[in-house]
């Protein structure tokens, strides 16, 4: 029986860390000023970067917690999220399409991370 090693958790969580700081980075920088004039590279980084974030954060929560409310943890940060991001533009369908577009990404994060966490436990890897 293989076991998780501790480094891993580590690398990781600072991996996600950093990840998290350069889409906060990227998000910032598209609304600094306005009229919105954001070039092309820089939507799809704000779109769809924040899919690594979220498979690490995700990935994190497997390999340490056993419990699922905190495996289920940045889905429940999604939602708060949408319910805010809804409420402010007034429940519009337009709010909706696009909380449900920027959300693909992190909820692909998720289920990657899923995968890759059960595909190591059927391999043979056990927490210590």
């Amino acid at each position: 029986m293989k076991t998780w090693n501790p480094n891993t958790n580590r690398i990781l969580f600072r991996l996600l860390w950093v990840t998290a700081a350069v889409y906060a980075v990227v998000f910032v920088s598209a609304f600094w000023d306005l009229p919105i004039d954001i070039p092309v590279w820089h939507q799809a980084l704000l779109i769809y970067f924040h899919f690594i974030p979220m498979f690490l954060l995700q990935l994190v929560l497997c390999r340490t917690r056993s419990t699922p409310v905190c495996i289920l943890l940045p889905l429940g940060i999604l939602a708060g999220v949408g319910l805010v991001w809804l409420c402010l533009t007034q429940w519009t369908l337009l709010g909706l399409v696009l909380f449900g577009y920027w959300c693909i990404a992190p909820v692909m994060g998720c289920f990657v991370a899923w995968v890759v966490y059960c595909a190591g436990y059927l391999l043979g890897y056990r927490r210590v």
